[in-house]
């Protein structure tokens, strides 16, 4: 352990040795007990510990209700409030009716303009359709006499 580690525990739990994490807590102990450096800042946090112990807490009458009471400010809708506010209408739920179908057409439209724009790997001069007449006239000398219908 090093003396900024020390520090740094002392900092965000105090001077008692129950508050700090029981994993790091015999290492800080023998630390403090082989380190002068360690005992000094050990003690001036102890100091601080205890003076700010003797502070009085002030009291603040009706701050709760003060609190409770105020008006709060108009509050920002983000992007997602403003779409479901559009989708889901508060007021008038039969005038905006149409606002669900148009969502629910948004993705079909997105897909066709898309499915316009790009191929996707997809390309027209497929090596698939070069044997079609191949196929075509194996199938057309097929025999199908013998076949019974």
């Amino acid at each position: 352990m090093t003396l900024e580690d020390f520090t740094r525990i002392i900092d965000l739990y105090g001077s008692e040795s129950a508050r700090w994490p029981k994993s790091l807590r015999s290492e800080c102990e023998s630390f403090v007990a082989n380190n002068i450096e360690a005992r000094t800042l050990l003690n001036q946090q102890w100091q601080v510990d205890s003076i700010m112990g003797q502070l009085p807490v002030p009291r603040f009458p009706g701050l709760e209700a003060r609190v409770l009471n105020q008006s709060l400010p108009e509050r920002n809708r983000n992007f997602f409030e403003e779409v479901m506010r559009w989708l889901i209408p508060n007021e008038s739920f039969g005038k905006q009716i149409w606002h669900p179908a148009v969502a629910a057409c948004i993705p079909l439209v997105f897909g066709i303009v898309l499915g316009n724009y790009f191929s996707f790997g997809i390309g027209i001069e497929d090596d698939g359709f070069q044997y079609w007449g191949d196929e075509l006239t194996m199938l057309s000398l097929t025999d199908y006499t013998e076949t019974n219908f």
